[in-house]
């Protein structure tokens, strides 16, 4: 191999001199290349996107297509629709129709405005048309549905008319028997009047001359709805047969109410009895322990709180009296708690234990007439007690629970006494409701 003279050395070295640039050219077009793939790559994603983007404007498109279709020809069957039904029930039966007729022919006009810009020639966005477009089928789904609604009703309307003659017969038979009640009505008031005073029958006092008056104005709607059906003329019947109907239900629900109340108020005086019963041990036990106590000032204060109670139980059994269930029982609680009371405070701890053994059957039982009685009430009047009535009943159950459960008899009456103050109370929300 030969070596490189002097000049030969020299030479090289030129040409490498010579050459400096040629990396910073490679460097240089390798960047540009990958500039240009990356231009063309993001411009591949833009143009998918895009596409995308036009696909969905265009289906949007066609569904408002449609809509704007079916709307136009629900319009002009609706038009027609509404022509019949002014010629069969009269203007003011179509009111409604018209004016919901009118709100969609405005609605419809509007998403032919709107599809006008579709249809124009100056170029549209995507995100235009797919607002355009969701525009339109808004408009026209609420104008047809609006239509439906209204032809749905006036399809009932003419179904009503066409059974009306089978329905006026068993509406005119119906309002004969519930006029045959009027008479049991009136007599069951008269009975609880001998009983029962005026606040006690307050809720139903009135139901008769009420029933009557809405049988009345039934009987009279049936009426032009027979004369109308026997004329053959050509006037609707369907508002008089619903309106004999509403006062057949009213009329039928005032004198049902006279005989749930009368159940009430017998269930309400049973209970008062049994409470008297009760009370009646409940003093017997307290003069008892009046007339054994050693200390007489304590004895003096028990028999003046004796005298008291003893009073309200003979105003209470006085059978010559009026009675108000409900509230008879709340002044019979009252007087008993005041002798209960002192009794608590005159006896010792044994006397407590064996006077509160003697009343606590007593107290569970006027406690459970009490529960019952109001418990009845409410299932009676379902939906129309709220919650602070039945919120009350549930602690005098949960605290009568209690009662019956419960080793220590001072205890358990305390429970027991507290399930029939609950239960009063309860009882007194659940009037308040249903009145």
């Amino acid at each position: 191999m030969r070596r490189a003279g002097p000049r030969g050395i020299v030479r090289l070295a030129t040409m490498t001199g010579e050459l400096w640039w040629v990396p910073s050219v490679i460097v240089f077009g390798a960047v540009l290349a990958l500039v240009a793939l990356t231009v063309m790559l993001a411009g591949r994603r833009r143009r998918q996107r895009e596409g995308v983007a036009d696909a969905a404007a265009a289906d949007l498109a066609r569904t408002a297509s449609i809509g704007l279709v079916r709307a136009d020809d629900v319009i002009q069957a609706a038009t027609d629709e509404l022509g019949f039904a002014i010629a069969q029930f009269g203007e003011k039966a179509t009111g409604d129709f018209a004016a919901a007729l009118a709100v969609s022919r405005r609605q419809l006009g509007d998403a032919f405005s709107v599809q006008q810009k579709l249809d124009d020639a100056m170029p549209d966005s995507a995100a235009e048309r797919r607002r355009w477009s969701e525009q339109i089928i808004e408009l026209t789904a609420e104008a047809t549905a609006r239509l439906d609604e209204q032809t749905r009703d006036f399809d009932a309307k003419r179904g009503m008319e066409l059974d009306a003659p089978r329905r006026l017969d068993q509406l005119s038979r119906r309002l004969d028997r519930v006029a045959d009640r009027l008479k049991s009505g009136a007599a069951s008031l008269d009975r609880l009047g001998r009983t029962y005073d005026a606040p006690a029958l307050a809720p139903i006092i009135g139901n008769v001359a009420r029933a009557k008056s809405a049988l009345d104005e039934a009987r009279s709607a049936a009426d032009v709805a027979a004369d109308r059906l026997e004329r053959g003329a050509t006037e609707p019947v369907g508002e008089q047969m619903r309106e004999a109907e509403r006062g057949l239900f009213l009329a039928t629900r005032l004198l049902d109410a006279i005989e749930t109340g009368e159940d009430e108020l017998h269930i309400g005086h049973a209970g008062l009895v049994t409470a008297l019963d009760a009370a009646e041990t409940e003093l017997a036990e307290a003069r008892a322990l009046r007339d054994r106590h050693e200390e007489a000032d304590t004895s003096a204060d028990l028999n003046q709180v004796i005298a008291e109670a003893g009073r309200v139980l003979g105003e209470l059994r006085d059978p010559t009296r009026l009675s108000h269930p409900s509230v008879d029982l709340a002044r019979l609680r009252d007087a008993m708690d005041g002798l209960d009371v002192m009794r608590s405070a005159a006896r010792n701890r044994q006397l407590r234990l064996e006077n509160a053994r003697t009343a606590l059957g007593g107290a569970l039982l006027a406690a459970r007439s009490q529960i019952t009685l109001t418990r009845d009430f409410i299932t009676g009047h379902r939906g129309r007690v709220g919650a602070a009535a039945r919120t009350r009943l549930a602690e005098a159950e949960r605290q009568l629970a209690l009662a019956e459960a419960e080793a220590d008899p001072v205890t358990a009456l305390d429970a027991a006494r507290r399930a029939m103050t609950l239960g009063t109370d309860a009882e007194a929300l659940a009037h308040y409701d249903a009145a």
